[in-house]
């Protein structure tokens, strides 16, 4: 059998599109190729900048990433559902890590062979946690848009920087009932606002989640991106997440829901933000996905929410909590979520993942 012969191949579902990623569970995370991107529907993705290496140490140019929900399709056609962060290369498609470990095979081959307790006995104290969960912060699960309490975003021009006004993009006829839906949604949040006048506008995008439901965003790649500075707070590499949650036995996934929207923007910030659509000029007040400064500015958020607490680490809106033991990793998720609700964030507990075993791996940072 050659090389290519024994290499497992999955199908994916993402983005509304099936395509077929090669399994690799020494990756630490899913990246498609720029052509697979393109051939899934090009979903909207944002700048990453930090370096990334190959298994020979040789750098990796990523090109974007996104995050989506995923379907994965096993050798007998049983789906597994799951969600995360997918990087887009040149010319690589791979399944991680990150992504392996929510599939069910993955949590059974660790049950058997590193993990004491029985499935049975992991779902009943599953159950368990999200109840209590529940039941002591209702409000942060919630319907609506949760709202921090502690800062506020605040964007910074460059020194030469001259404000850019783009003219708006038809939105074909097909998805004008879906957009306008969407638009009154965060109309009624509080997200947007109508305006008369702005100096800075940028084209709307429109993006079909993969669950089916219409997300608008403004391109900002037109011209405030390349006028604004870059919020140099670091995201953490995978090596720091791993080293923080080392010596866990459990970990639990939680999802904050529509996670930049949460943070509200300074005054000064709100006219940069102009979004130009087909009923008018609107300013977002909350920060928003495809701003340049957004990533670094959520981090250092999140970074300070979590500062202090033990077997917890956070890359973006996706914070990771470990324990050694079942009673410690209910204790220090307690903890967690009782910063998240200091800081008024809400949280999508339907896409939490809670009480999973860790896999033991060798981990190797990208």
């Amino acid at each position: 059998m050659n090389v290519q012969e024994s290499r497992t191949y999955l199908k994916v579902h993402m983005n509304g599109r099936l395509t077929r990623l090669q399994l690799d569970t020494c990756a630490d995370i899913t990246m498609i190729s720029k052509k697979t991107w393109s051939d899934i529907g090009k979903p909207a993705t944002e700048p990453y900048t930090l370096p990334v290496k190959t298994a020979d140490g040789s750098p990796m140019e990523i090109i974007g990433r996104f995050k989506t929900d995923f379907t994965v399709f096993d050798r007998h056609h049983r789906p597994t559902k799951g969600r995360g962060l997918c990087y887009v290369t040149q010319s690589t498609d791979l399944l991680g890590l990150e992504w392996c470990i929510q599939m069910p095979d993955n949590r059974q081959f660790n049950d058997q062979y590193h993990c004491r307790m029985a499935t049975t006995a992991l779902d009943r104290i599953r159950n368990e946690t999200v109840t209590s969960l529940k039941a002591r912060f209702a409000d942060m699960f919630s319907p609506g848009l949760g709202r921090c309490t502690k800062t506020k975003a605040k964007l910074v021009l460059k020194p030469d920087a001259t404000p850019i006004y783009r003219q708006r993009r038809p939105v074909p006829f097909a998805s004008q009932s879906a957009v306008n839906a969407e638009i009154d949604r965060l109309l009624n949040e509080g997200v947007l606002s109508a305006v008369d006048h702005s100096n800075w506008a940028a084209p709307m995008v429109v993006v079909k989640k993969s669950n089916g439901t219409t997300r608008i965003c403004a391109d900002f790649s037109t011209g405030l991106n390349d006028a604004l500075m870059l919020h140099q707070h670091p995201l953490p590499t995978a090596e720091e997440v791993f080293t923080k949650l080392n010596g866990g036995q459990l970990f639990s996934q939680i999802d904050l829901a529509d996670a930049y929207l949460q943070v509200e923007v300074d005054e000064n910030s709100k006219e940069l933000l102009t979004v130009n659509i087909h009923r008018g000029l609107f300013r977002y007040n909350r920060l928003t996905f495809g701003v340049k400064s957004a990533p670094g500015i959520f981090q250092q958020i999140i970074g300070s929410m979590i500062a202090g607490l033990t077997g917890v680490a956070a890359y973006l809106d996706d914070i990771i909590v470990t324990g050694r033991t079942v009673d410690e990793h209910r204790q220090n998720l307690e903890a967690v979520f009782r910063r998240i609700s200091d800081y008024g964030f809400r949280v999508w507990i339907d896409k939490c993942n809670l009480g999973n075993p860790v896999p033991r791996r060798h981990y190797r940072q990208g």
